[in-house]
Formats: C-alpha cells, structure tokens, sequence
C-alpha cells in the first residue's frame, strides 16, 4: 500500500483514491462525454494521483510520505 501524508497530517491511501477518481471519471464520461470540461479535469486529477503513487512506489516501497 502507497500511502501519503496531507499537509494535516491526515494519512491517505492513494490506490483508494485512484479507484474511486478512476470510477467518477468513467461515470462523467458516460454522462457529459468526455471531452467535456468536468471530464478532462477529472481525468488530469487522477494523472496526477497516478503520478504520486508511482513517486511513491519509486522512493520506497512500501510507503510514501511528503513534507
């Protein structure tokens, strides 16, 4: 599990945030289509959590904390 630390100090599993954006987004494509506004922005929202879990799975392996 890849986990990371918000600036609250509040400890987040991102492969469970990666699950759940991954499903809004395919919901708001089939609702809005997707090259609607709320799609692509969802779409980039979970480029970016994909990004820190593979930072994560780079730096340790098991866990990823940031400052």
């Amino acid at each position: 599990m890849v986990t990371k630390i918000s600036k609250l100090g509040q400890v987040i599993d991102l492969s469970k945030c990666i699950f759940n954006k991954r499903r809004e987004l395919i919901d708001l494509g089939m609702n809005y289509g997707f090259l609607n506004e709320k799609t692509i922005q969802c779409s980039q929202d979970l480029d970016k959590l994909i990004n820190l879990y593979m930072q994560g799975s780079n730096t340790t392996r098991y866990r990823f904390y940031s400052i």
